[in-house]
Protein backbone atom coordinates (compact mmCIF):
# COMPACT_ATOMS: atom_id res chain seq x y z
CA UNK A 1 0.00 0.00 0.00
CA UNK A 2 1.13 3.58 -0.59
CA UNK A 3 -0.26 6.86 -0.01
CA UNK A 4 -1.48 9.38 -3.09
CA UNK A 5 1.43 11.56 -2.29
CA UNK A 6 3.58 8.57 -2.68
CA UNK A 7 2.29 7.19 -5.48
CA UNK A 8 2.37 10.26 -7.84
CA UNK A 9 5.83 11.35 -6.48
CA UNK A 10 7.80 8.40 -7.17
CA UNK A 11 10.16 7.31 -9.77
CA UNK A 12 10.18 4.45 -12.02
CA UNK A 13 10.50 1.15 -11.48
CA UNK A 14 6.35 2.09 -9.76
CA UNK A 15 6.31 -1.44 -8.58
CA UNK A 16 8.76 -0.92 -5.74
CA UNK A 17 8.38 -0.36 -2.47
CA UNK A 18 5.09 0.12 -0.35
CA UNK A 19 3.34 -1.16 2.98
CA UNK A 20 2.85 -4.72 3.16
CA UNK A 21 -0.97 -5.27 3.93
CA UNK A 22 -1.67 -9.64 4.44
CA UNK A 23 -5.68 -9.10 4.53
CA UNK A 24 -5.39 -7.84 0.52
CA UNK A 25 -6.78 -4.67 -0.12
CA UNK A 26 -8.27 -5.22 3.85
CA UNK A 27 -11.94 -3.31 2.71
CA UNK A 28 -15.49 -4.29 3.42
CA UNK A 29 -17.20 -3.44 0.26
CA UNK A 30 -20.77 -5.13 -0.12
CA UNK A 31 -23.50 -5.66 2.06
CA UNK A 32 -23.41 -9.38 3.15
CA UNK A 33 -26.41 -10.20 1.57
CA UNK A 34 -25.18 -8.70 -2.21
CA UNK A 35 -21.47 -10.43 -1.37
CA UNK A 36 -22.57 -13.98 -0.46
CA UNK A 37 -25.25 -13.45 -3.17
CA UNK A 38 -22.64 -12.31 -5.86
CA UNK A 39 -19.97 -14.16 -4.63
CA UNK A 40 -22.24 -17.45 -5.00
CA UNK A 41 -23.47 -16.86 -8.01
CA UNK A 42 -20.34 -15.35 -10.19
CA UNK A 43 -17.51 -16.24 -7.97
CA UNK A 44 -16.50 -19.67 -9.41
CA UNK A 45 -17.32 -18.52 -13.12
CA UNK A 46 -14.92 -15.85 -12.81
CA UNK A 47 -11.77 -18.18 -10.69
CA UNK A 48 -12.22 -20.47 -14.20
CA UNK A 49 -12.25 -16.93 -15.73
CA UNK A 50 -9.18 -16.06 -14.13
CA UNK A 51 -7.08 -19.68 -14.61
CA UNK A 52 -7.82 -20.21 -18.01
CA UNK A 53 -6.14 -16.78 -18.69
CA UNK A 54 -2.97 -17.45 -16.15
CA UNK A 55 -2.24 -20.35 -18.62
CA UNK A 56 -2.77 -18.41 -21.85
CA UNK A 57 -0.42 -15.58 -20.44
CA UNK A 58 2.80 -18.43 -19.93
CA UNK A 59 2.61 -17.98 -23.71
CA UNK A 60 2.44 -13.89 -23.69
CA UNK A 61 6.16 -12.91 -22.84
CA UNK A 62 6.74 -12.37 -26.78
CA UNK A 63 4.22 -11.35 -27.97
CA UNK A 64 1.51 -8.44 -28.33
CA UNK A 65 -1.43 -10.39 -28.36
CA UNK A 66 -3.07 -13.88 -28.31
CA UNK A 67 -6.00 -15.78 -29.62
CA UNK A 68 -7.51 -18.82 -27.06
CA UNK A 69 -10.10 -20.23 -26.84
CA UNK A 70 -12.51 -19.29 -23.52
CA UNK A 71 -14.94 -22.17 -21.99
CA UNK A 72 -16.91 -19.93 -19.60
CA UNK A 73 -20.11 -18.71 -18.41
CA UNK A 74 -19.73 -15.16 -20.09
CA UNK A 75 -23.02 -13.37 -18.56
CA UNK A 76 -21.23 -14.28 -14.35
CA UNK A 77 -18.12 -13.39 -15.53
CA UNK A 78 -18.86 -9.83 -17.09
CA UNK A 79 -21.27 -9.56 -13.34
CA UNK A 80 -18.44 -10.84 -11.70
CA UNK A 81 -16.42 -7.80 -12.76
CA UNK A 82 -18.52 -5.32 -12.80
CA UNK A 83 -18.98 -6.42 -8.76
CA UNK A 84 -15.66 -6.02 -8.54
CA UNK A 85 -15.43 -2.41 -9.76
CA UNK A 86 -18.65 -1.73 -7.53
CA UNK A 87 -15.68 -2.71 -4.33
CA UNK A 88 -13.49 0.19 -6.56
CA UNK A 89 -15.72 2.84 -6.49
CA UNK A 90 -17.43 4.42 -3.54
CA UNK A 91 -21.33 3.76 -2.68
CA UNK A 92 -21.86 7.27 -4.75
CA UNK A 93 -21.12 5.19 -7.71
CA UNK A 94 -24.11 2.31 -7.19
CA UNK A 95 -26.30 5.64 -6.79
CA UNK A 96 -25.32 6.52 -10.22
CA UNK A 97 -25.87 3.51 -12.35
CA UNK A 98 -28.80 1.48 -11.16
CA UNK A 99 -29.08 -0.58 -14.29
CA UNK A 100 -25.59 -1.91 -13.35
CA UNK A 101 -26.84 -2.83 -9.86
CA UNK A 102 -29.96 -3.88 -10.95
CA UNK A 103 -28.15 -6.23 -13.57
CA UNK A 104 -25.87 -7.89 -11.11
CA UNK A 105 -28.19 -8.16 -8.21
CA UNK A 106 -30.46 -10.16 -10.30
CA UNK A 107 -28.45 -13.38 -11.80
CA UNK A 108 -31.14 -13.81 -14.73
CA UNK A 109 -30.72 -10.45 -16.13
CA UNK A 110 -29.33 -9.92 -19.27
CA UNK A 111 -27.89 -6.79 -21.73
CA UNK A 112 -26.49 -3.40 -20.31
CA UNK A 113 -29.37 -1.80 -22.12
CA UNK A 114 -27.32 1.83 -21.02
CA UNK A 115 -25.18 2.26 -24.58
CA UNK A 116 -23.05 4.51 -22.74
CA UNK A 117 -21.35 2.08 -20.02
CA UNK A 118 -18.90 -0.11 -22.24
CA UNK A 119 -16.07 -2.97 -20.22
CA UNK A 120 -13.34 -3.30 -21.90
CA UNK A 121 -10.64 -6.42 -20.73
CA UNK A 122 -6.77 -6.67 -21.73
CA UNK A 123 -4.11 -9.30 -20.58
CA UNK A 124 -1.05 -8.27 -18.37
CA UNK A 125 1.80 -9.92 -17.01
CA UNK A 126 2.72 -6.81 -15.00
CA UNK A 127 2.82 -7.20 -10.82
CA UNK A 128 1.44 -3.43 -10.61
CA UNK A 129 -2.14 -3.36 -9.67
CA UNK A 130 -3.82 -0.81 -10.66
CA UNK A 131 -6.89 -0.22 -9.50
CA UNK A 132 -8.82 3.52 -10.00
CA UNK A 133 -12.41 4.54 -9.31
CA UNK A 134 -13.85 6.89 -11.68
CA UNK A 135 -11.63 9.32 -13.32
CA UNK A 136 -11.48 11.82 -16.26
CA UNK A 137 -8.67 12.23 -18.22
CA UNK A 138 -8.30 14.91 -21.09
CA UNK A 139 -5.84 15.99 -23.45
CA UNK A 140 -5.30 19.44 -23.18
CA UNK A 141 -2.22 19.99 -25.89
CA UNK A 142 -4.01 18.07 -28.70
CA UNK A 143 -7.67 18.42 -27.69
CA UNK A 144 -9.53 15.01 -28.51
CA UNK A 145 -12.03 13.41 -26.48
CA UNK A 146 -12.55 13.52 -22.79
CA UNK A 147 -11.88 9.77 -21.24
CA UNK A 148 -13.88 9.01 -18.06
CA UNK A 149 -13.27 5.60 -16.98
CA UNK A 150 -12.80 3.24 -13.80
CA UNK A 151 -9.80 0.55 -14.27
CA UNK A 152 -8.95 -2.48 -12.80
CA UNK A 153 -5.82 -4.72 -13.45
CA UNK A 154 -4.56 -7.67 -11.25
CA UNK A 155 -2.76 -9.72 -13.48
CA UNK A 156 -3.55 -11.81 -15.65
CA UNK A 157 -6.42 -9.43 -16.40
CA UNK A 158 -7.13 -5.87 -16.85
CA UNK A 159 -10.45 -4.07 -17.01
CA UNK A 160 -11.49 -0.49 -18.00
CA UNK A 161 -15.13 0.59 -17.41
CA UNK A 162 -15.88 3.88 -19.68
CA UNK A 163 -18.71 5.94 -19.58
CA UNK A 164 -19.96 7.64 -22.41
CA UNK A 165 -16.66 7.72 -24.60
CA UNK A 166 -14.33 5.43 -26.63
CA UNK A 167 -11.64 3.68 -25.08
CA UNK A 168 -8.73 5.02 -23.52
CA UNK A 169 -6.72 2.53 -25.56
CA UNK A 170 -7.72 1.23 -29.10
CA UNK A 171 -6.42 -2.09 -28.09
CA UNK A 172 -8.72 -2.91 -25.44
CA UNK A 173 -11.16 -5.40 -26.22
CA UNK A 174 -14.77 -4.62 -25.46
CA UNK A 175 -16.42 -7.64 -23.83
CA UNK A 176 -19.92 -5.63 -22.78
CA UNK A 177 -22.18 -8.39 -24.88
CA UNK A 178 -20.93 -11.00 -21.64
CA UNK A 179 -24.08 -9.49 -20.71
CA UNK A 180 -26.24 -10.71 -23.58
CA UNK A 181 -25.78 -14.36 -22.32
CA UNK A 182 -27.76 -15.70 -19.75
CA UNK A 183 -27.23 -16.82 -16.48
CA UNK A 184 -26.25 -20.67 -17.49
CA UNK A 185 -24.94 -20.46 -20.92
CA UNK A 186 -21.76 -21.98 -20.94
CA UNK A 187 -19.31 -21.11 -24.02
CA UNK A 188 -16.53 -21.17 -25.87
CA UNK A 189 -15.58 -18.02 -27.27
CA UNK A 190 -12.35 -17.19 -29.27
CA UNK A 191 -11.42 -14.12 -28.20
CA UNK A 192 -8.09 -11.90 -28.92
CA UNK A 193 -6.57 -9.84 -26.11
CA UNK A 194 -3.95 -7.65 -26.15
CA UNK A 195 -0.71 -7.83 -23.57
CA UNK A 196 -0.56 -4.29 -22.06
CA UNK A 197 1.84 -3.63 -19.65
CA UNK A 198 0.65 -1.81 -16.68
CA UNK A 199 4.02 0.06 -14.68
CA UNK A 200 2.32 3.16 -13.32
CA UNK A 201 -0.65 3.98 -11.43
CA UNK A 202 -2.10 6.94 -14.64
CA UNK A 203 -5.91 5.04 -15.51
CA UNK A 204 -5.05 3.81 -19.64
CA UNK A 205 -1.30 4.14 -19.76
CA UNK A 206 -0.10 1.24 -21.30
CA UNK A 207 3.59 2.37 -22.16
CA UNK A 208 6.60 -0.19 -21.49
CA UNK A 209 8.79 0.09 -18.57
CA UNK A 210 11.47 2.00 -20.71
CA UNK A 211 8.85 4.40 -21.85
CA UNK A 212 7.40 5.20 -18.42
CA UNK A 213 10.69 5.56 -17.22
CA UNK A 214 11.62 8.30 -19.60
Amino acid sequence: MKTFDEVINEAPPFNKGGRKQQRGFGSYTLCVKCNNDTGAWYGNAYVSWAYQGLRHAHYAKQVPEMLFNFQIFPSRVLKQVICMFFSLNSTSFQRAQPELKKLVLNRESRYLLDKKIKVYAYYTLSPQIRAMGVSARLNVIDGGPVYITSELSFLPWGYVMTFDCPPPDPRLVDITFFANYRFDDWKELSIRFPVLPVQSWIPGDYRSFERASQ
